[in-house]
């Protein structure tokens, strides 16, 4: 005392009273004489050395003095408690729990418990919050723990001191235990006396909650075993003696089994654990005891304040620490299954004996690199026989070894007569026991090369595509670029086929070349391929638009449009001139075609909602046309509307586009530049339509010029091919028997033609002849639009893929995000659309995600 008061001095400290521990008869004035201090957060007791607990429980309102009311005693405890407790109240009062070294941990568990229950009250779906009543059930379990802590205070906690005389340095004897409610341990100090006798106590202990969601008992087990190493290295690092020796039990033989194994062999949640259990203890220290015989079993249940005791298990320990240690009833073997265990397939190499086994499951990499760091920290570990190999960079010698030792793995499957099967490359086997090729020209090589032989592959196993798709990733070359450098060290048969499937399923390529998926050419619609009078079965389309001068100013311009109508079976087309692309304008035109042909059956037409077009102004035309309106007409004399289900797919309306680059021909040479008068462009749309009425649309080939046969639409409408005038023997009867007669042999003479010489023609596709792999739900495809450039293609992902009758799939819908250009993403909604399987590119399809 006196030595310490003259360092204090030294820097100015005066110390002016002491207390000391224990009555040893030291009597000084700076010595206080007491019988009651405040340590730690506990009550002392100087001259016994002993702890207790001081019940603190205060319901009354915060003030800046303190609370407006004193302290609640044990008597005053069903009058003061209030008739409503709010969780506030319940975690203000458990957090004046204060056990730093754990001495009635048992009893805290209780509280720890009520909190969490407290927290997770509710009241229907809404958590209770924190100043609302809890529960009735919840009101009688505090009520019970305020009334226990006040029990708490009979208890005494004597500290751990050394017992005088002693036989040589105390043991440190650390339980663990894990049940469904927590998981924890308990330390004593066992001492040896001189007269043969035993003494332990308890040292300090610590709990902790099992998580809400389900573990298993034994991984509790082992989060128990973390807890008691842990607090071993607390106890180590702040000793005030040495230990003779340190002993682990716990009363779970398969956590004991799992320490003595390497963590490498077990799943990550018990590898982890393991590993550090094993960095602050030795396996050899772990035993195992009956369940009866653990004291950490009180840390893991609820206990009562009488079950903490001076004379109880939890206070002195077990009754085995009293015996000599040949009687404990502990052992340390184990029988049966270690469970969280991964089970490994080892592989060895039959060329080289010193080979290690593997671990390594190279189907899980998709990089070459990844896959020999990955070896490379692995033989690391293997040649340190420690797990810090993970931790260290691999060196270049390093990964050379890791590439070697997958070299021969690649060449375990090669055949057993392999010198017969690939002789003609000259195989030979080199200094390292690896198969080579290319010993016929050795010295041309090295000399051109600065090599003499090539590593032989085969080309099925999964490290050759992995190499491959290295090199390819590097610039995604095309294929004999790719295998210039593969054989730059490697020989693989059949390489170029590996390349060519990597190439195929590299997505970054796809995004290069966009090549634009196809499907194969579906039927042909019945409308046309039955005979049907003309202008039954109708298509139409728009086009344009063209500039037109008025009749009287004739400097003034407007726009107008082309309207097509052809007929399905005899290929005759109606062209006529719209005011303006709106319902208003086409219903007008499609008034003066019913007039003169009729109104058909069906029209088929593209969807003027989906239209798409770099032109501002038919954009914004299209929110004019009223589908309604639209379908409405003619709906009473028979007609019917049927619309493409894509956008931007021309060949799903061929035979309105087809007709249309014939017309854009005709009116390039009738009219060239020069801008006509609306009824002077209507008059050329008629003379333009004669012409395609008089054109060609089967012929049947023969040797003999007077037979050629050939259909022309005017042959049905007008009864000759030509609009001039007929010329021939004609009966003019005026019998309307014969006029019937003479109509129906018109009519009969141009279905026959039409059947021997147009009908053969539509049984050919013209493109997309081979059946390829449907568009499916779930793909990533670019979506090529015909009016923005290349390089702006939109990603999109493939909602619903729409089957046609023959199960082929032709469309999909499509959802996309639109950003603005140079803008930031602040969330946009999703833009559906369907487009057609020709206008995309598949990215990623769905079965390589």
């Amino acid at each position: 005392m006196g030595q310490v008061e003259e360092v204090l001095e030294a820097g100015g400290f005066v110390m002016k009273q002491w207390i000391m521990s224990g009555d040893d008869g030291c009597i000084s004035e700076k010595v206080l004489d007491t019988n009651h201090e405040k340590v730690l957060g506990l009550d002392w007791k100087p001259k016994e050395d002993i702890f207790l607990f001081k019940a603190k429980l205060n319901f009354s309102r915060k003030t800046r003095q303190g609370r407006s009311e004193p302290d609640v005693l044990l008597g005053d405890l069903e009058r003061r408690l209030p008739s409503q407790l709010t969780k506030r109240m319940i975690l203000s009062q458990i957090a004046t729990l204060y056990d730093p070294l754990g001495f009635f941990t048992p009893f805290t568990l209780k509280a720890k418990l009520l909190m969490r229950d407290v927290v997770a009250d509710s009241e229907g779906d809404r958590p209770r919050g924190w100043d609302e009543p809890i529960n009735e059930i919840l009101y009688e379990k505090a009520k019970s723990l305020f009334e226990m802590m006040f029990l708490l205070e009979e208890l005494e906690f004597p500290r751990c001191i050394k017992p005088i005389p002693t036989v040589g340095h105390p043991e440190l004897v650390v339980f663990s235990d894990g049940s469904k409610k927590a998981y924890g341990a308990a330390a004593y100090v066992r001492w040896e006396l001189s007269d043969g006798s035993v003494r332990s106590y308890l040292l300090c202990s610590k709990n902790r909650i099992a998580p809400t969601r389900q573990i298993s008992i034994p991984r509790l087990e082992l989060c128990g075993a973390v807890v008691a190493s842990r607090l071993r290295s607390t106890i180590e690092r702040e000793r005030q003696f040495k230990f003779q020796r340190v002993i682990h039990i716990t009363d779970s033989s398969i956590v004991r089994a799992q320490i003595q194994k390497e963590s490498f062999r077990f799943n990550p949640f018990v590898a982890n654990r393991v590993a550090e259990i094993q960095s602050r203890t030795k396996p050899t220290e772990w035993y195992w005891v009956p369940s009866e015989n653990n004291a950490a079993d009180l840390t893991t249940r609820e206990c009562t304040p009488s079950e903490l005791g001076p004379d109880s298990v939890w206070q002195r320990g077990p009754e085995f620490l009293y015996l000599d240690h040949d009687q404990w009833p502990v052992k340390q073997s184990f029988e049966g299954d270690v469970p969280d265990t991964v089970f490994v397939k080892a592989t060895t190499h039959a060329c080289e004996a010193k080979e290690v086994k593997t671990v390594i499951d190279i189907g899980r990499f998709s990089s070459y690199k990844k896959l020999l760091s990955v070896t490379a920290r692995v033989m690391q570990v293997v040649k340190a026989k420690s797990l810090k190999g993970l931790c260290e960079e691999p060196t270049a010698e390093c990964l050379q070894a890791a590439e070697n030792y997958w070299i021969r793995q690649v060449q375990v499957s090669i055949h057993p007569d392999w010198r017969t099967r690939f002789k003609r490359l000259g195989p030979t086997l080199n200094d390292q026991k690896v198969v080579v090729v290319g010993t016929r020209i050795s010295k041309w090589m090295k000399a051109n090369w600065n090599r003499d032989e090539f590593i032989l592959l085969t080309s099925d196993h999964p490290f050759t595509k992995l190499y491959i798709s290295q090199i390819h990733e590097e610039n995604h070359d095309g294929v004999e670029a790719c295998l210039a450098k593969l054989q730059l060290k490697f020989w693989v048969p059949g390489a170029r086929r590996v390349i060519k499937s990597v190439k195929r399923h590299c997505t970054t390529c796809r995004m290069i070349d966009k090549k634009v998926t196809s499907q194969c050419m579906g039927e042909l619609p019945k409308e046309r391929l039955e005979p049907s009078p003309p202008f039954f079965n109708v298509s139409l389309d728009l086009f344009g638009p063209y500039s037109v001068c008025d009749t009287v100013k004739r400097r003034v311009k407007r726009k107008v449009y082309g309207v097509i109508f052809n007929c399905m079976a005899t290929r005759a087309v109606y062209i006529d001139v719209a005011e303006g692309y709106d319902t208003g304008s086409f219903l007008k035109v499609f008034k003066r075609f019913t007039s003169i042909r009729g109104f058909p059956r069906k029209v088929f037409s593209d969807n003027g909602a989906q239209l798409v077009s770099a032109n501002k102004e038919l954009r914004d035309m299209v929110s004019k046309w009223n589908l309604k309106e639209l379908t409405e007409f003619g709906r009473f004399e028979g007609l019917s509307w049927e619309f493409n289900k894509s956008a931007d797919a021309p060949w799903q309306n061929g035979c309105s586009e087809a007709l249309i680059r014939l017309v854009k021909r005709s009116l390039c040479r009738i009219v060239g530049d020069s801008v006509l008068s609306y009824g002077e462009l209507q008059t050329v749309m008629f003379e333009v339509a004669n012409l395609l009425n008089e054109r060609p649309i089967g012929c049947n080939k023969v040797s003999d010029l007077e037979d050629v046969s050939v259909v022309r639409p005017n042959d049905l409408l007008l009864g000759r091919s030509t609009v001039t005038v007929p010329s021939g023997m004609w009966d003019e009867s005026s019998n309307f028997s014969k006029r019937h007669a003479f109509m129906n042999r018109i009519i009969d003479s141009f279905w026959k033609k039409w059947m021997r010489n147009y009908f053969p023609s539509l049984l050919i596709r013209q493109k997309w002849h081979v059946d390829v792999r449907n568009v499916q739900t779930g793909d990533i495809v670019l979506v090529k639009d015909s009016n923005v450039l290349k390089g702006e293609w939109k990603m999109a992902q493939v909602v619903s893929a729409l089957r046609s009758k023959d199960g082929k799939v032709r469309d999909v819908l499509l959802r996309y995000k639109i950003n603005k250009p140079g803008g930031k993403y602040s969330g946009q909604r999703d833009v559906n659309v369907t487009r057609s399987v020709h206008s995309l590119v598949v990215l990623l399809p769905v079965e390589e995600q």
